[in-house]
């Protein structure tokens, strides 16, 4: 038995030369390699792949969410991966929290996305605005790494309009012109593009009319020169202004103003004076027979007595 003892321990210790050989082998290896070449291998890579707007766009002064989505480019997995969006001009800013989110490790090849609550800053102008996104990790000796990434966020004015001091300037009556006046006010913050107004009405001629550009705390004319086209009852009939206007790319919005219009038929003043218009118009009309008449009897009378006189004269001969 100490004979099979012995032998076990001999093996045992030529297996551990062997595995000693073979790690002092590699190490050897390893460090005969150029050190950037080492780094490089094991160095863990995460950036961002994807960001979105949830609400579509952002407004100047009010608050939006935005989705990064990261992904480790990398072989080996991360760990204590913290994420940070900051602007260095504080134009936005975090609404929410400090602007920070944590993941205890992320899978190489493996994405995750993170949603941050931020705000646009009063008083902004219409452009894009930088945002740096900062990723800071471990790899799994613990050495830290950081990368940054940049990512341009448009951030627009709100644009906010009225319809104000809608009515029709003067009687409208069947068939005669009627004005419709009124003001379209911009109560926000951005320009109102292309301002445009039209009628939409069952007793007046659906017309339109081209206002232009409205700025920001200022007023547009609704001007619209239109026709009484049928009757109303006697309390009136709902009419509409529809008022288009457009932001700097070009996507439309629309509001409308409700009116009351009452179209009449034509009356006239003074009904005595057109009977006796009638009459007069009658009057005229039989003179202008009678003289008619009293101009063909004259030349028959003449006519015949032509005829007389030329034959006394033929009989005298």
């Amino acid at each position: 038995m100490n004979l099979c003892r012995n032998l076990t321990v001999v093996r045992l210790r030529k297996i551990m030369r062997k595995g000693f050989a073979f790690i002092m082998a590699l190490i050897v290896f390893l460090l005969s390699l150029p050190s950037d070449l080492v780094v490089k291998a094991s160095q863990p890579k995460v950036m961002v792949v994807d960001y979105k707007i949830v609400q579509k766009e952002i407004i100047a002064g009010q608050t939006f969410d935005l989705a990064v989505t990261i992904k480790n480019t990398g072989s080996r997995y991360v760990d204590n991966l913290k994420i940070s969006v900051t602007s260095d001009t504080g134009d936005i800013v975090p609404a929410e929290g400090a602007g920070n989110g944590f993941l205890e490790e992320l899978p190489n090849g493996e994405e995750n996305t993170f949603t941050f609550r931020l705000k646009a800053a009063d008083g902004l102008v219409e452009k894009s605005y930088k945002l740096s996104v900062v990723n800071e990790y471990d790899d799994i000796w613990g050495n830290p790494y950081s990368a940054t990434d940049v990512i341009y966020l448009p951030v627009k004015l709100e644009q906010r309009a009225s319809i104000t001091d809608l009515y029709v300037a003067d009687d409208a009556v069947l068939g005669e012109s009627v004005e419709i006046v009124g003001s379209v006010n911009n109560m926000g913050a951005g320009m109102l593009y292309n301002v445009r107004a039209r009628i939409e009405s069952k007793s007046m001629e659906e017309l339109d009319t081209f206002i232009g550009n409205i700025e920001t705390g200022k007023s547009g004319s609704i001007d619209i020169l239109t026709n009484a086209v049928s009757t109303t009852a006697s309390t009136g009939d709902m009419s509409k202004v529809i008022v288009t206007y457009e932001d700097k790319e070009g996507n439309e919005t629309e509001l409308e103003g409700i009116f009351k219009v009452t179209v009449e038929s034509p009356v006239y003043d003074n009904v005595e004076k057109i009977k006796d218009d009638s009459q007069s118009s009658n009057r005229g009309l039989i003179y202008g027979i009678a003289a008619v008449v009293i101009v063909i009897a004259v030349g028959m009378v003449c006519a015949v007595r032509r005829h007389k006189r030329k034959k006394k004269i033929l009989e005298e001969f």
